[in-house]
């Protein structure tokens, strides 16, 4: 009796598991769900171009500082 309690549970929560992860499944792959990956991809690489560009700027900035002291072209 024990054994078949056991295998009844096992069962019960794979078969929820794979609902919910089917269901996952079938939302990421409909048109929606499609575009709003895109959408994040998007979004993430606006936002890292957006951070490469700032830290680029400010590393040009710092560098022409250290160029032009040791040229001495600031006095």
């Amino acid at each position: 009796m024990g054994k078949r309690l056991f295998w009844l549970a096992v069962g019960a929560g794979l078969t929820a598991l794979i609902v919910v992860k089917g269901r996952e499944y079938y939302e990421r792959f409909t048109p929606k769900g499609v575009a709003d990956q895109i959408e994040k991809s998007r979004s993430g690489l606006v936002e890292w171009v957006g951070e490469f560009l700032t830290t680029m700027g400010e590393a040009m900035e710092t560098r022409e500082g250290e160029l032009r002291e040791a040229l001495g072209l600031d006095e």
